[in-house]
């Protein structure tokens, strides 16, 4: 590829929307962020970089493009929006009282092989709820992110529930080593039943800890699952005490007319180096993958000197849009212009002026335009 060729390109994992592509996104930013502002959540506008160990520990670490300032620092593009709210909430903001409602919408970046068919650039619409009291911030969340597909038109989507504190709950004092929790981790994850029961072998755990870790691979369905989980972690109070929380959920959610958006997957135990408690993905007809997702994070905090708990969702703007596409929703085409010149300069804009206060589109034919 010579050089003009290459510069005319745009790199591998970037986008470029233009008119009515771009036109049709930003309808569906407006939409969903007015339902944010709906519920009294403040916009944020984080920065597009920040030091990089900001984002250390994260399982988007690896994924970070960072690089060196002028002053020697590390500095990294954000690969998530979550770490940045959270550092401003504990700092700029540590003296407003809990409970912090925060939204953001806008680019994040992180690397991905050239030929993982992924983008780097991904355009995010989320919102952090950061204090106040666990169940009733964690229904809010759930409750918004219906919200914003219903304002959109999204029919038959729903929140897929699940809780990290059932597994770690039944692992507790197993002393399996991280490397063995993770490939443990990523079988329940891909519902490998057999994987499961066949990396436990060799751990010290009970039976019914071992028998329950093998259920998890497989538990997910309607509220009935919840009373099937009970059952299997009797055992570990802690992941009882995580099928409680989520039940509680489900209950406040049913009770608010939500219940029928609402399945549950006890296999959903990603990130467990970052959430700590509820975690869902939305899941919609026409698209073979979530359209985002979120969940509880409290232990984030912290590590910026505020320790509250917090809890977050968010939705991609790429895949909303495919979605939306899909289920045949309202096209956003621009409405038609009309043509203003003339012979005079100065009264042709006077006319385009005139055009404009009516909030007439026009397009201005002065100077060689056809």
């Amino acid at each position: 590829m010579n050089g003009a060729h290459r510069l005319a390109q745009i790199p591998p994992g970037v986008q470029c929307f233009v008119g009515d592509e771009a036109r049709r996104r930003r309808r569906i930013e407006e939409t969903v962020l007015s339902v944010f502002e709906g519920w009294d959540y403040e916009e944020i506008i984080p920065p597009l970089f920040d030091y990089a160990d900001v984002f250390t520990g994260q399982a988007l670490s690896s994924k970070t493009y960072s690089f060196v300032g002028r002053d020697g620092s590390v500095l990294a593009l954000r690969p998530d929006f979550t770490s940045l709210l959270a550092k401003v909430a504990a700092g700029r903001l540590h003296d407003r009282p809990a409970p912090i409602r925060l939204y953001y919408s806008g680019e994040v970046v992180r690397y991905e092989p050239p030929k993982a068919g992924r983008q780097s650039e991904l355009f995010q619409m989320g919102l952090e709820h950061l204090g106040g009291e666990p169940r009733a911030a964690d229904a809010e969340v759930l409750t918004i992110a219906a919200e914003s597909l219903e304002r959109l038109g999204v029919e038959g989507f729903v929140l897929t529930l699940g809780h990290v504190g059932v597994f770690t709950g039944l692992l507790d004092g197993s002393g399996i080593e991280d490397a063995a929790l993770e490939e443990l981790r990523e079988r329940v994850e891909a519902k490998d039943a057999r994987g499961v029961r066949a990396l436990l072998e060799g751990a010290d755990l009970s039976p019914e800890a071992k028998d329950a870790l093998e259920r998890l691979a497989t538990l997910a369905g309607g509220p009935e699952v919840l009373d099937e989980a009970a059952a299997a972690v009797g055992g570990s109070a802690a992941a009882a005490q995580a099928v409680d929380e989520l039940r509680g959920v489900s209950e406040a959610l049913t009770a608010a007319g939500r219940g029928p958006r609402v399945a549950f997957d006890l296999g959903e135990v990603r990130g467990l180096d970052y959430y700590t408690g509820l975690v869902f993905r939305v899941f919609a007809p026409g698209l073979g993958f979530e359209v985002g997702g979120g969940g509880r994070y409290d232990a984030l905090l912290a590590r910026f000197g505020r320790p509250l708990p917090a809890v977050g969702f968010m939705l991609g703007l790429d895949r909303v849009a495919l979605l939306v596409d899909r289920q045949g929703g309202e096209e956003s085409s621009a409405p038609a212009a009309e043509k203003v010149s003339g012979p005079d300069l100065g009264a042709a804009l006077r006319a385009a002026r005139e055009r404009r206060r009516t909030g007439t589109r026009v397009r201005f034919g002065n100077g060689g335009e056809r």
